[in-house]
């Protein structure tokens, strides 16, 4: 019998979508999509396509929220009072979140409330920045020259208003790390979900509209490329932060160029993990980049090591541990607390991943396990069966391009100069990993490796560090102090003090 979510999308009360602008909930006279859960491809519900008219009537909400409302002007202490409930209430809520964010985009619910991306995890997102509030401060500079009395200070000023644009993979974590800086530095958010997860963050969008932000502060418009598009593109934007493809964030950065739009894209990821012969355990590092391809979000994240660089004396040993972990992953009911890996978001990125399989067959590589598609009860859904590709070389394309799926590729290396220039040898830079328990080696290979994070013996992103990346990864940091640089505009101010 074909596995079903119709039952658990009923217990969760899901209704029809609406927008969410100027302090209303609108359904206005718009057409409509449909939302398909990946596991089974059943329709969950139907949600408002905004495009350009909705766009319009969130931006001008919020473009007279800042220019003429108190939030940007507010002080910082009746700032955080407003946003403070936010916290709690994603905890008390946090269950329900969690279910939601299943029930979009099929992340097994053991991740959904226990990992980075759960509830928790947004709540320490907004409980971090909301410490920052009272602390967004310029700088006061000493006098540069004998020939003029002026004195210098800077201040720093909300962006303006934002366009936050959600990925699929992550919404209830990257909504947190996008519109918890942007409200606290006293910019206007118009947000836009990914069009496969709108329940979680309509959801998200309830508790901060209970706030008592002043009406158009804070902006929901759902929809697909159409509406992203138009509101990337909306003159009176200041600032668009964007998580998803590099083709999404090229076409960005091309409709924000007539404005000077200010930028944070966090693009996609091709990213190494070095191994070396001195690593602590091949086991544990073969067990985590498989798994990482595997379970979870089945490698459905931008900073995912697709790219085992391994060093050829222990191979064997890799990938025969790499065997061992595939053996651990479970599929089916998202919500059955066995279930360890996600479905492909939707039908036709399956299609993409499964013909980047194919092209690696094609060019050379050795396919060692997976790469198929289940059938039985999961059948309907957008399942593939974890891959690992040996014997490949890093010109071929399984090496080169983002697949966005449960496939990891190892390349052999000889010597440690070798590594690292198979690892730059890319069009990205997002992250990366070394293994070895040489602490020189260590350090000496994690600067050379061109990169916007390296972790040494494993990786993890924590709101307080800068995340972010380089070349065709993407532009600008999230996390911490760069997070509240990223969402303000620096003003100089001088004082001629002098008779």
């Amino acid at each position: 019998m074909p596995l079903s979510l119709i039952r658990i999308r009923d217990d969760l009360n899901v209704v029809p979508g609406r927008l969410f602008i100027d302090g209303n909930w609108l359904d206005g006279h718009y057409d409509r999509f449909e939302q398909i859960h990946p596991a089974t491809n059943e329709v969950m519900t139907t949600f408002v396509e905004a495009g350009a008219r909705g766009v319009d009537q969130a931006v001008v909400a919020a473009r007279r929220a800042f220019d003429e409302g108190p939030w940007p002007r507010m002080r910082a202490q009746d700032r955080k009072r407003m946003l403070q409930p936010i916290v709690e209430k994603i905890y008390a809520a946090e269950r329900e979140i969690a279910q939601l964010q299943t029930l979009d985009n099929g992340i097994p619910f053991t991740f959904s409330r226990n990992s980075r991306v759960s509830p928790k995890s947004a709540a320490d997102i907004f409980d971090h920045f909301l410490g920052w509030i009272d602390k967004i401060n310029g700088e006061t500079y000493p006098q540069f020259s004998s020939a003029s009395d002026m004195q210098y200070m800077t201040f720093r000023e909300p962006v303006g208003v934002v366009a936050a644009i959600l990925p699929y993979n992550g919404p209830v974590m990257t909504f947190a790390m996008k519109i918890a800086p942007a409200l606290v530095c006293g910019c206007t958010v118009v947000v836009k979900p990914s069009e496969y997860t709108n329940l979680v963050v309509l959801k998200l969008a309830e508790i901060v509209a209970e706030s008592d932000l002043p009406p158009g502060v804070f902006n929901v418009v759902t929809g697909g490329a159409e509406t992203g598009a138009a509101l990337s593109a909306h003159p009176h934007v200041d600032k668009v932060t964007f998580t998803g493809s590099p083709i999404a964030g090229e076409k960005i950065t091309i409709a924000g160029a007539s404005t000077m739009k200010r930028l944070s894209l966090e693009l996609g990821g091709k990213s190494a993990a070095l191994v070396f012969p001195d690593a602590e355990s091949v086991a544990g590092a073969a067990t985590t980049l498989m798994g990482l391809c595997s379970t979870f979000l089945s490698g459905q994240v931008c900073t995912t090591p697709s790219r085992a660089v391994v060093h050829r004396s222990i191979m064997d040993e890799f990938l025969h541990h790499a065997a061992e972990q595939v053996k651990t992953v479970r599929f089916g009911d998202p919500f059955d607390p066995a279930t360890t890996s996600a479905p492909i978001i939707s039908k036709r990125q399956k299609d993409k991943i499964l013909a980047y399989i194919d092209s690696g067959r094609r060019e050379g590589a050795e396919l060692m396990f997976g790469g198929g598609t289940p059938g039985g009860e999961l059948a309907n859904g957008n399942w593939i069966d974890p891959a690992l590709f040996a014997k490949v070389s890093n010109n071929m394309t399984i090496a080169r391009e983002e697949i966005f799926g449960p496939v990891l590729s190892v390349i052999p290396f000889d010597t440690e100069e070798e590594a690292i220039r198979i690892a730059n040898d890319s069009d990205y830079g997002l992250a990366g990993c070394v293994y070895t328990s040489n602490v020189k080696r260590a350090f000496r290979v994690a600067r050379a490796m061109r990169s916007g994070s390296i972790g040494v013996n494993g990786y993890a992103s924590v709101p307080n560090a800068p995340m972010g990346g380089i070349r065709r990864s993407g532009v600008g940091r999230e996390g911490g102090w760069s997070t509240i640089e990223a969402f303000t505009e620096l003003k100089t101010i001088n004082f001629n003090l002098g008779s």
